[in-house]
């Protein structure tokens, strides 16, 4: 009997040896692929080594549009990195030469982030869809979040506004230019600090094309102007209007206050950056803004009383089809007509 068993011993030890090879074997690839996540080096923009697992960052893809349209883009990744505790940064290449023209940033440039989990945005809204995804360990474990999309929605910048806030900085030049163009425009007989200032954005420029006006973009009329000044005169007893646009001869010739009240002053912002106008707009205490990003990025940087044009976009149009306005105007922000 024992004669009999022997072989049959002999044929199990090999078993549990070669299952025990195959065992180390798979741990030992799980263990290098574990030590490439953590070794995987990233070389920051001052050529200074920095290392962490490829899992703790978010980012953006390939960054697109023009100044304001970049900050939401930019908005976004604090968004996650409140959602997820991951550290937000930029790669080298990432397109958003804009925003660094004219902001300090405050996070870290990379050569290097991926692997990566990207989450697309759908529409030009609140995208639903990423709270899952940006949760799914199995989707984003050990690997950087991208972020693709518009991201055009207050409800992304609201609960990370503070995080959005400390790192979207006026270069020093930029807020000195700003401050020093404010001071020169002080009325004659006004003294600083005793009267209110309103900026004015108005969008026309691209708007009035075509293609763009055909997707159902608009530009807000004269009459709104109008309205929306009378709301802030009513309310202050001496106030100045910093009016900055696109389109200068139609801004001097059509927004103007109809008074002759030594209590209302309106200045235009002439031959400006993009940058250097968003800086004057921010300084101001309230914001009254036409359509386009620019002006509602202005608005919410000077964190004061907003009117917007709420005839935007046009009904029945393609843009309204994909857009969704409670989503991309803040609550309490004060639509007219």
């Amino acid at each position: 009997m024992s004669k009999l068993c022997r072989p049959t011993v002999n044929f199990l030890k090999k078993v549990v040896v070669v299952l025990l090879i195959y065992v180390t074997i798979a741990l030992l690839l799980v263990a290098k692929n574990d030590l490439i996540s953590i070794w995987n080096l990233h070389w920051t923009s001052n050529s200074s080594t920095t290392w962490r697992a490829a899992s703790g960052y978010v980012t953006l893809g390939q960054v697109s549009g023009r100044l304001a349209n970049q900050m939401f883009n930019f908005a976004a990744l604090f968004y996650v990195e409140l959602k997820t505790g991951r550290e937000a940064v930029l790669f080298n290449g990432h397109g958003a030469r804009e925003l660094e023209k004219y902001f300090s940033l405050g996070v870290r440039r990379l050569n290097r982030t991926c692997p990566c989990f990207t989450f697309s945005e759908n529409l030009i809204t609140y995208d639903v869809r990423i709270e899952e995804a940006i949760r799914s360990r199995n989707a984003t474990n050990s690997r950087t979040i991208m972020l693709h999309g518009h991201f055009l929605s207050w409800k992304y910048i609201q609960p990370a506004k503070d995080l959005f806030r400390a790192h979207i900085k006026f270069r020093k030049d930029i807020e000195d230019f700003a401050r020093d163009f404010l001071r020169q425009i002080i009325p004659k007989g006004w003294t600083a600090g005793q009267f209110t200032r309103v900026g004015i954005h108005n969008r026309r420029g691209d708007f009035l094309k075509q293609y763009w006006s055909g997707l159902g973009f608009t530009t807000a009329p004269e009459s709104y102007f109008k309205k929306a000044m009378k709301y802030f005169a009513d309310r202050y007893k001496r106030i100045q209007f910093i009016v900055a646009s696109d389109d200068t001869k139609w801004s001097r010739d059509r927004i103007k206050y109809d008074t002759k009240s030594s209590d209302v002053n309106v200045t235009y912002s002439v031959k400006h950056s993009p940058g250097q106008d968003m800086a004057i707009l921010s300084l101001c205490d309230h914001v009254i803004i036409s359509t386009g990003t620019f002006g509602w990025m202005s608005a919410w940087l000077a964190n004061g009383t907003t009117v917007y044009y709420s005839n935007f976009p046009r009904n029945d149009s393609f843009l309204s089809r994909i857009y969704i306005r409670f989503d991309y105007y803040p609550p309490n922000w004060i639509p007219m007509q």
